[in-house]
């Protein structure tokens, strides 16, 4: 049986064929940017912008590795879409924080951000700021 070849009105080039093939998912480096910014001696801002999904956790989850200062601020609020395994390293990630005496906080604004956050209660665990600037102050005098 021979497979048909879809295509639509062609112009005077010939006809336009609309692919099926797959474009290849980009990189996670392309889907997520992290960097890791040194505020001051008690304090580290880790900042992340894309998507965190199970593509990128493992990026985001080795920013948060190795010894940390007494407080950490992640910042998502460059960050349009959260998974679950996203969700799941910023956990244990503050679990951790807990265990060693630190503080950790999180920033977020956009809906889909806060919403999974909310869903499973992580914002009852993490303090949760609209802003930068109010979590570098806050955070460390927890």
């Amino acid at each position: 049986m021979t497979e048909r070849i879809p295509f639509t009105r062609g112009s005077r080039d010939g006809p336009t064929f609309h692919s099926a093939i797959p474009r290849p998912r980009p990189s996670a480096e392309n889907l997520l940017r992290i960097q890791r910014i040194r505020w001051n001696d008690d304090l580290l801002v880790v900042a992340a912008a894309g998507e965190i999904d199970l593509a990128t956790a493992g990026r985001l989850e080795q920013a948060l590795r190795g010894r940390l200062p007494a407080a950490t601020v992640l910042d998502l609020s460059e960050v349009g879409f959260l998974g679950v395994a996203g969700l799941r390293v910023i956990e244990s990630a503050a679990a951790r924080a807990r265990a060693e005496r630190r503080t950790t906080g999180v920033v977020a604004d956009a809906r889909p951000v806060l919403r999974l956050l909310q869903l499973f209660g992580a914002d009852t665990q993490i303090p949760v700021y609209r802003h930068l600037d109010h979590a570098i102050l806050e955070v460390p005098n927890r």
